[in-house]
């Protein structure tokens, strides 16, 4: 496995924590029992809409590349700060710093061009 290919399986697995994180401050200012509930499940979601219209490789918005980051910082940056606003400043320190650099490399070495030219030339499949 190359670094690259570890920068791309750190970046899923950051994305996976920011939903995490997401829904964790979601239910945790949420008021009440069905407050929690609802936004443990909103924040999250409305994270994965913007992600999957905007980012991912496939999404059917897909932005250049400065509408991108911007979705990403804004992405990750949530997360970070819901996991601060908890009182959880190192892991809120850490992660936010975790994804900065992969967030750069994963730039820096246009892995986002990758992906999307894959999905692009992968035959789509009937339904």
């Amino acid at each position: 496995m190359t670094i690259r290919s570890l920068n791309a399986l750190g970046r899923f697995a950051l994305e996976l924590c920011a939903l995490a994180a997401l829904a964790w401050w979601g239910a945790h200012v949420g008021p009440g029992r069905l407050g929690s509930v609802a936004l443990g499940i909103a924040f999250p979601a409305l994270a994965a809409v913007a992600w999957g219209n905007f980012v991912a490789p496939r999404a059917p918005r897909y932005l250049p590349l400065s509408g991108r980051v911007a979705v990403e910082v804004a992405f990750f940056g949530t997360a970070a700060v819901g996991l601060a606003a908890m009182g959880h400043w190192l892991l809120a320190a850490v992660y936010g710093v975790v994804a900065t650099a992969n967030t750069a490399l994963h730039h820096a070495w246009r892995q986002d061009d990758e992906a999307r030219r894959a999905v692009a030339a992968r035959p789509s499949r009937a339904r």
